[in-house]
């Protein structure tokens, strides 16, 4: 609505001139003062009001953006700008709460990279906390070799 307010103010003001610059040109050219038509007056005092008008809508919007909401143009992208703030804070959260999880759960394993022996078999010691169920899946197979608990 603002930028209405504001297209309407340069439009009328411009106008407005144009006409003044057209009655200038017309007393230059035929060198004497005659009347304006009374529709160039209607024109000039119109353009004034909408000029005036509009200069009061753009100086209340921006005073009162809560007043009326259309007033306020970027009022979808404070609400948008405030959504994603609110997902960021909450993604840092999650963030937050995986890194204190990682911190308790200790998991070990050895060798660290196990390699298969004659049959197929590779040999390897898990350290777990207590409580917790591992599964062997194969990595490119996703087959889930064995799985056990501590």
């Amino acid at each position: 609505m603002l930028n209405l307010f504001f297209v309407l103010a340069i439009a009328s003001f411009v106008l407005f001139i144009l006409i003044l610059v057209a009655r200038v040109q017309l007393i230059k050219h035929y060198r004497r003062v005659t009347n304006a038509s009374r529709f160039t007056v209607f024109l000039s005092w119109l353009l004034i009001i909408i000029f005036f008008g509009s200069l009061g809508g753009i100086v209340y919007g921006v005073g009162h953006p809560n007043a009326l909401p259309h007033f306020h143009y970027n009022r979808h992208k404070q609400e948008t700008l405030q959504t994603k703030l609110q997902q960021k804070e909450a993604k840092q959260k999650a963030k937050q709460k995986v890194a204190k999880l990682e911190k308790k759960v200790k998991f070990a394993y050895t060798p660290v990279n196990p390699k298969l022996d004659g049959n197929g078999e590779a040999k390897v010691k898990f350290i777990l906390p207590r409580q917790t169920t591992v599964r062997v899946i194969g990595a490119h197979s996703g087959v889930i070799y064995a799985t056990f608990s501590s």
